[in-house]
């Protein structure tokens, strides 16, 4: 759609400035909860390490997913799936944290990043949806519909599910960093994967960038996004039976 913002790859302007709102989101939530700027800033560092790596799960996952469905016209490219970068960047922030960061600091704040994480996650995703639109990937089926946008590759009107999905993030990113400065902020988590892996199950059947399939009737998405949802209920049923139990007996003491 547009490429280039000037000199600049659009798709990057986005993503760095999707990451810029995360890093304001942290500032929010640190001065609403008087956290400690210096262990915020070690997070941050983690975070944007595991945003790297993330980037790398991303490419490497779509490759994969292009070799599975088809081994003999498989080339290389620098295509990304969002849930492979969730799947490398998840655990890279949790490994440097519970190796480093809590080795040293201690667990002062072990809660509070289950808390403003996923704020942070859905508003840089939605700014990099963004990106896709002005790419001009990330773009559904065909329709003769009001809402079809025309892009310039020759494809004709299209679904703008990437402008659809970045609207539902930057709501989500902001409803979650308002849930998150609650008495209800450990909900943060398990409503961001309710809401998104839902959402992402339910955008696939509009999407018409063919992404691979390695399981008969689902897209790759769609079958992470069932995974999410399913590590949602745990998560959730954690924080309803087991820890209300255990925080409940520590009080009794």
């Amino acid at each position: 759609m547009y490429p280039k913002i000037g000199i600049f790859d659009s798709y990057s302007l986005m993503v760095i400035l999707g990451l810029i709102f995360a890093l304001m989101f942290i500032e929010i939530y640190r001065k609403k909860k008087k956290l400690n700027r210096i262990l915020i800033s070690i997070i941050e560092i983690n975070g944007l390490i595991s945003a790297f790596i993330g980037f790398i799960g991303a490419v490497l996952f779509q490759n994969l997913y292009d070799f599975i469905e088809n081994p003999a016209t498989y080339k290389w490219s620098w295509a990304m799936t969002f849930y492979g970068g969730l799947i490398f960047g998840i655990p890279s922030f949790l490994l440097g944290y519970f190796l480093f960061i809590k080795k040293k600091f201690g667990p002062c704040l072990e809660k509070d990043i289950f808390v403003f994480v996923p704020s942070c996650i859905a508003i840089a995703q939605g700014f990099g949806r963004i990106g896709c639109f002005l790419a001009g990937c990330c773009y559904g089926k065909g329709t003769t519909s009001w809402i079809g946008i025309t892009f310039p590759n020759g494809i004709g009107k299209v679904i703008p599910t990437n402008l659809m999905e970045a609207l539902f993030l930057i709501i989500l990113g902001v409803s979650l960093l308002l849930l998150s400065l609650t008495k209800n902020g450990k909900f943060s988590l398990p409503v961001y994967l309710f809401s998104y892996s839902i959402w992402r199950f339910m955008i696939e059947f509009y999407r018409g960038d063919h992404r691979g399939e390695f399981i008969k009737g689902l897209s790759p998405s769609q079958f992470w996004s069932i995974i999410m949802f399913l590590i949602g209920i745990g998560y959730l049923a954690y924080l309803l039976i087991y820890k209300k139990r255990v925080d409940q007996e520590r009080s009794t003491l």
